[in-house]
């Protein structure tokens, strides 16, 4: 499947959203840390390197019952150190390339004219910046209190309004709202993937769009808080009441849409994908 958008062109939207003033990513995300910590530009780089490593074992060292939701929501809901971690990836310097799923999400939101987005399991908030800058109405969501006071303080800094949902408070996004919903890298994270989708669904308008990352295996001895995979994500799909849209699949993300003709659809479509040995 072919993208819409090259990763040249991704990568530099996301540059231009992280870094506006051309100091470096790496320096620019810091800044934004250090301008909420209080930390100094250097204390927050060198966090940054050894975050995967620190969160890695913040986890290990929590009494968490991955089995039950509320056990892993109150991990994320106090701790920052993910903060770190994901702004070292945001930035590039974890795998040398950033994620671009939101990059191609906010072209998408360009393109098709999407104009209200809800960013899930929004993080640090870059991917819901890069929304706000083709300019989107963005509702953020979270579970992780402190990481979702960061978001609204970088969209404070940049000028951006964005409403902050608190997962952790059982706010909730509205319902047959939104155009556009985000959900990347989150669903490893939580007990029930088929679950959440269909819970993603209801917040959509019909016709609107979900993009999201299922990975078949999420499993990593590095990354022990991925606690679930998507197995067969086709077959996910097709039990999700949502229709694939290929035309936009990309790389490691999946397109979804609302559609009232859904349940029809993905009935025949597993018979062919049956057929087909998919």
């Amino acid at each position: 499947m072919g993208s819409v958008f090259t990763k040249q062109e991704l990568l530099e939207f996301w540059s231009k959203v992280v870094d506006p003033n051309g100091i470096g990513m790496p320096a620019a995300i810091a800044q934004d840390i250090a301008s909420f910590t209080g930390e100094s530009i250097g204390e927050v780089l060198k966090k940054m390197e050894t975050a995967k490593r620190d969160f890695k074992k913040l986890w290990n060292e929590s009494s968490i019952d991955m089995s039950d939701p509320r056990s892993i929501e109150l991990f994320y809901k106090e701790q920052f150190t993910e903060a770190y971690e994901l702004a070292n990836w945001h930035c590039g310097r974890e795998t040398g390339v950033p994620p671009l799923n939101y990059a191609y999400a906010a072209r998408l939101a360009q393109k098709k004219h999407l104009a209200r987005a809800l960013d899930f399991g929004a993080g640090i908030g870059t991917g819901s910046l890069c929304l706000a800058s083709v300019g989107c109405e963005i509702h953020a969501a979270d579970v992780a209190q402190r990481l979702l006071g960061f978001v609204g303080h970088r969209f404070r800094k940049r000028g951006f309004t964005v409403i902050l949902i608190d997962l952790c408070k059982r706010e909730k996004p509205k319902k047959k709202y939104y155009d556009l919903i985000t959900c990347f890298d989150v669903l490893e994270h939580i007990p029930n993937q088929l679950a959440k989708l269909h819970e993603l669904r209801t917040y959509l308008r019909e016709g609107g769009y979900l993009l999201v990352n299922l990975f078949n295996n999420s499993f990593s001895e590095n990354q022990p808080m991925h606690i679930s995979s998507a197995g067969d994500w086709l077959s996910l799909i097709r039990g999700s009441k949502m229709i694939p849209d290929w035309s936009f699949f990309w790389e490691d993300m999946q397109t979804l849409v609302r559609s009232r003709h859904a349940g029809v659809h993905n009935f025949f479509a597993s018979w062919i994908d049956h057929l087909q040995g998919l």
